[in-house]
């Protein structure tokens, strides 16, 4: 897992350069977390200098595909987008040409490609992926039916809460419970926009740092430290861990991932991660109180108090 991660990040962090297809999954897997990456950060430039052969390939994987077509609409190539797409089907595909529709404000080819079939007890044609929800939404947002557009939307941000267009999703919900009477929701709405909004705009400086100095940890600490606020366990270890591969000696990322392991109930890595990090730096603030909740839930009330007191020493503000 750590090695995927940092070759993904590596391919980030420089444009990518045509190199022929990818030759099998983990290939595949790491350039897919590549253009989804550039996309999201708006350098499509990236994406069609590392894809000038999947115009010409048979049998390219169909999310690469559809990754490239967004590539080139983006930049200004909607024509080559289509002629890509072409006869290809998925639901990838179906994706792509519906968000191609939406740029081009054809509202009602883009609810073709996402409406479920006539029969269907589906709310979109393709349920198992989180976009659809979010595109059909959006289409019939914008074609005046926040009614049908909010229980697709609803549906979304409770799937992918961390998706980068969540924020855009929670702005039309406001406004559907607006639409509605609803002034009370509304307003818990944009608690959770402006939130959603706050942590995407951490999230993508984040990922710029990173790109910007791929050789850097810190970085990686913030990233890990959004997945936690996330309660995202897994990605926050990855990313610790990406840092840490970096840099052994990172004692910050050492006193990140102690507090990870004990939120994951892995009580013993989590003690070994801490005393790691106290050995590194004496001074910590954070790991005192990873310490202190261990020992609180371990029932040992007088370690917990100490590790406590010591963390109030250091300017430690936050409850136990």
């Amino acid at each position: 897992m750590i090695a995927m991660l940092l070759l993904v990040l590596a391919a980030c962090a420089e444009p990518l350069q045509s190199t022929g297809p990818p030759g099998d999954a983990a290939a595949i897997a790491t350039l897919r977390a590549a253009w989804h990456e550039a996309l999201e950060l708006d350098v499509p430039s990236e994406v069609l200098a590392g894809g000038t052969w999947i115009e010409s390939a048979s049998d390219a994987d169909p999310e690469l595909v559809a990754l490239f077509a967004r590539a080139l609409a983006s930049a200004g190539l909607a024509e080559r987008a289509d002629a890509l797409l072409g006869q290809k089907s998925g639901p990838q595909i179906a994706l792509a040409r519906a968000r191609l529709a939406l740029d081009r404000d054809e509202l009602e080819r883009a609810i073709r490609e996402l409406a479920p079939p006539a029969g269907s007890t589906e709310p979109v044609r393709f349920p198992a992926v989180p976009e659809a929800f979010l595109l059909l939404g959006r289409a019939h947002a914008r074609a005046g039916d926040l009614a049908r557009a909010e229980p697709l939307l609803v549906e979304f941000v409770s799937r992918a809460p961390w998706h980068v267009e969540a924020p855009q999703a929670w702005f039309v919900l406001v406004d559907a419970a607006l639409a509605r009477g609803d002034s009370k929701g509304s307003t818990s709405r944009e608690r959770s926009r402006a939130q959603s909004a706050e942590w995407h705009a951490f999230y993508r400086a984040r990922r710029v740092q990173i790109r910007a100095n791929p050789s850097e940890a810190l970085p990686r600490l913030g990233l890990a430290q959004l997945w936690l606020s996330a309660n995202e366990l897994e990605r926050a270890r990855d990313a610790v861990e990406s840092a840490l591969a970096l840099d052994a000696s990172f004692c910050r990322g050492q006193e990140l991932a102690a507090e990870i392991e004990r939120r994951a109930g892995r009580v013993e890595d989590a003690r070994a991660r801490a005393d790691a990090a106290l050995a590194c730096d004496s001074k910590l603030v954070e790991v005192h109180l990873t310490l202190a909740r261990l020992a609180r839930d371990a029932g040992d009330t007088t370690t917990s108090n100490v590790h406590l007191a010591r963390y109030r020493e250091l300017g430690g503000k936050k409850e136990l």
